[in-house]
């Protein structure tokens, strides 16, 4: 493993978001709201597109191992006037091999300075499946905390599971 660092995704990086985020979807599927089939079969993800426009509203981070992309943490934001202050935070993801190296952390820190590096970004919210410990966990240490649960938000082969809402404000302690 050489240094891992820390970028927004570039246009040139689009293949490579594509193979992670459908690796995420296959490999786990209980913890995203879409689903590798549903995505597979498109010619270009929506974020694919978002990355190769360089959109300021919608953005990837990525951590990178060398040049291998090992991880993404997406950012979107509502264009309009009432809702311009809030950013959401989705489609977080790293690769099972580098899970307790803190690159999860790492991906949220930075994903969480970029976005307020935009001064008209006042919060960020995102929603983690309630039986993601680890992406809990992860969360909780980068300062969100819960606002609310949306029970039964996926249904996955039958069975239900809920999601934690959570926020970050700009000025959180």
């Amino acid at each position: 493993m050489s240094k891992i660092t820390f970028r927004k995704l570039l246009p040139t990086d689009s293949p490579a978001y594509r193979a992670i985020r459908l690796e995420c979807l296959k490999n786990f599927p209980q913890y995203f709201g879409t689903s590798y089939d549903e995505q597979i079969v498109l010619p270009k993800l929506a974020w694919e597109a978002f990355i190769e426009s360089g959109d300021p509203n919608h953005f990837t981070v990525g951590a990178f191992d060398g040049d291998s992309l090992i991880g993404i943490c997406s950012f979107n934001r509502d264009g309009r006037g009432k809702a311009k202050h809030i950013g959401e935070i989705v489609q977080m993801y790293v690769k099972p091999e580098y899970a307790g190296k803190k690159v999860g952390m790492r991906l949220i820190q930075t994903m969480i300075a970029e976005a307020f590096s935009d001064e008209g970004v006042e919060q960020l919210l995102l929603n983690v499946v309630t039986t993601n410990i680890s992406a809990n966990r992860v969360y909780e240490e980068a300062g969100f905390v819960e606002y609310g649960v949306l029970k039964n938000n996926f249904k996955h082969n039958g069975e239900y599971s809920d999601q934690r809402m959570m926020v970050l404000f700009r000025n959180s302690p």
